[in-house]
């Protein structure tokens, strides 16, 4: 298996708030591992001030980092059922793209066509390589396996 920015923000994020300074506190993280954590526990706002950390928390956050805490959300499709969309942020974040779905509650309880439809935003620097993967799965270029094959008599 192999490790990712992703996978590990992921990771961290599950992490109640002791576990994860103990973590970041022991000398067992990567370098990678070490930085996604300290930007988790600056999310969280939590202090960490302990010898050899300081420099870790100091840094700026790297470039992935400020790409989504920086900038406008932004639409990238909408969809009449929120399984639909969640599907979408899911193939999203597989490719590294931070999403969020939005009104999928209201579409369970209204009609989700006089909503709007339940909406997949993304942040603005992520927004042109999403709509290359939303163009990729209207094509079917994500289709599993046998799906996309005619039936046969």
């Amino acid at each position: 298996m192999t490790v990712t920015r992703q996978s590990l923000v992921e990771h961290f994020q599950l992490l109640s708030d002791e576990e994860l300074l103990t973590q970041f506190q022991s000398s067992e993280l990567t370098d990678l591992a070490a930085e996604v954590a300290g930007s988790e526990l600056r999310a969280r706002k939590i202090d960490c001030s302990t010898p050899g950390t300081e420099n870790l928390l100091a840094e700026p956050l790297a470039e992935d980092d400020a790409a989504v805490d920086s900038g406008d959300l932004v639409l990238v499709a909408r969809y009449p059922t929120a399984a639909e969309a969640y599907m979408l942020q899911s193939r999203l974040e597989l490719e590294g793209i931070p999403a969020i779905v939005t009104d999928a509650l209201m579409a369970q309880n209204l009609v989700p066509l006089a909503i709007g439809g339940v909406r997949v935003i993304v942040p603005e620097a992520y927004l042109a390589r999403a709509r290359e993967i939303v163009l990729a799965i209207e094509k079917g270029d994500f289709a599993l396996d046998g799906a996309s094959e005619e039936k046969r008599p």
